[in-house]
């Protein structure tokens, strides 16, 4: 019997929310003075994912880098400083995550479930809207 669109949504929904709290579990909050200020992330500059909230606690922006979360700031083709939502951010997170895959695993994950506002490639879309199969 197929599997229907729903049960997979369901269980899409159920695994992004597992890695949330996995997510959560493994990372403290950063304010932006403890980010703008020299040696206060503990980055090791070796790849993770990352996640910029509003003092409310909605999520702006998910993303993943394979260098230091501060590098990812002067990107040529998509610099985080000079996007309109850099200045709206109050506090982030992030993982250290060196493979590849499973940063881009996870920072798929925590997109569906946080539905951030300024994620574009790829943009953030209810897991009720996916798969409309």
């Amino acid at each position: 019997m197929p599997i229907s669109s729903d049960v997979f949504r369901h269980s899409m929904a159920a695994t992004a929310a597992i890695a949330r709290s996995w997510f959560e579990d493994r990372s403290e909050i950063k304010t932006r003075k403890q980010f703008e200020a020299r040696g206060q992330l503990g980055d090791s500059g070796n790849g993770a994912v990352y996640a910029y909230f509003t003092d409310k606690g909605s999520a702006v922006y998910v993303g993943q880098t394979g260098r230091s979360l501060k590098a990812r700031l002067h990107d040529q083709t998509s610099s985080h400083k000079n996007k309109a939502w850099w200045d709206t951010w109050s506090y982030m997170r992030f993982v250290p995550l060196e493979c590849d895959v499973d940063r881009l695993v996870l920072e798929s994950l925590l997109i569906a479930i946080y539905e951030p506002c300024a994620n574009e490639k790829p943009k953030a879309k209810s897991i009720n809207d996916l798969f409309p199969l």
